[in-house]
């Protein structure tokens, strides 16, 4: 009887899509080890509280405490032996220091300053697996390693649940050449955008959907845009073209005016928007929709009008990406569906850790 190969995982984040990702694995560990031969074994979580740590493995009891505070939103550091103010750097190294080898390091965070730590990871021989678009959408010069290394993953970034990166990487190293690419991209905008074209007002629409929870507290994260041009910008890179976000246009759905104001601030001013939006579909043909196009030279992020036909494809939060390539000219090719959920995206993150576990020695 063969025996199961041990992958240490380190988790760094435990929000949404850390708790979903965790308790995901929790329940296909059997089933990994079975088929595949694997086992992915946590031995690190962290937030920006705390972390909890055992190299010998963290049980399912302590995991399943450790998701039930973070519901409850609790920080790890509230957890039995938990470590204090240990930034990502500082744990990668701990886990050298104390014989971790072959880990999986996972950054679930959407934090700014974890390429230090990645690179660390990388540098000690782990594998790594992104859902934070952050480190791959900053300046190519500190971003190029991701793209280039064989021990790193990344398909939660853009798209969710969708296999955008897989197919876009299939096309290239396959010897495919990429000219364009347009996507919708925010399940958040695609919601805003369905609901200005049934009518309803633009500042209505932002609050029913944050007091829904489907922006984040703040909803200028994604009336911005900037959460779409780093998803573009992922693709971009991957399809070949070595661009920085300072070749994207990318038009907030805010003026500039209302940037720095404090939260409270900018929703009270935000019907001031009304009429504009009201005049911008009462004065153009089409339908809006939150669209990214991009190409070897740079590209848009924009608000835009489309076809019926496209704009019923996009209802809600439906994501759509479509790649013209030197094989798919007069058709391109087209990927649709669900482009938002922690659920789809913690099970892209599950299947880059295997994908990368299979491939460790």
């Amino acid at each position: 009887m063969s025996t199961s190969r041990r992958i240490p995982v380190i988790v760094l984040g435990i929000g949404n899509i850390g708790r979903a990702f965790l308790t995901q694995l929790t329940r296909a560990r059997s089933t990994l080890s079975t088929r595949y031969g694997v086992d992915l074994v946590p031995v690190i979580l962290a937030d920006v509280g705390g972390a909890i740590i055992n190299p010998a493995g963290l049980s399912d009891s302590v995991l399943e405490a450790a998701v039930s505070a973070q519901i409850n939103w609790q920080s790890l550091a509230g957890q039995p032996n938990a470590q204090p103010d240990l930034t990502g750097l500082d744990l990668i190294r701990y886990a050298a220091e104390h014989g971790i080898e072959h880990a999986v390091v996972v950054d679930v965070t959407a934090s700014e300053g974890m390429t230090p730590a990645l690179l660390q990871a990388l540098q000690q021989g782990y594998g790594v697996v992104l859902a934070n678009k952050r480190p791959l959408a900053g300046p190519w010069a500190n971003a190029q390693t991701f793209f280039h290394h064989t021990r790193v993953r990344f398909e939660a970034t853009v798209g969710a649940g969708l296999p955008v990166n897989t197919t876009l990487r299939y096309l290239v190293d396959t010897g495919d050449v990429v000219h364009r690419i347009q996507g919708a991209l925010s399940g958040t905008l695609g919601y805003l955008c369905s609901s200005l074209e049934d009518g309803e007002i633009f500042s209505s629409i932002v609050n029913t959907a944050r007091a829904k929870g489907y922006t984040e507290p703040d909803p200028r994260e994604d009336l911005s845009g900037i959460d779409v041009a780093r998803k573009a910008l992922i693709m971009a890179r991957l399809a070949g073209w070595e661009l920085d976000m300072d070749a994207l246009r990318v038009d907030p759905l805010y003026p500039d005016a209302m940037r720095d104001l404090s939260v409270d601030e900018f929703m009270a001013q935000l019907p001031q928007l009304d009429s504009d939006f009201a005049a911008y579909m009462g004065a153009t043909s089409g339908v809006p929709r939150y669209m990214a196009e991009i190409d070897a030279n740079g590209g848009t992020v924009s608000l835009k009008m489309v076809s019926q036909q496209l704009a019923a494809q996009l209802r809600g939060t439906v994501n759509q990406v479509t790649f013209w390539t030197k094989r798919y000219t007069d058709l391109p090719l087209s990927l649709l569906g669900p482009g938002a959920g922690m659920e789809v995206t913690a099970a892209a993150v599950l299947q880059d850790c295997l994908s990368l576990a299979q491939t460790t020695n």
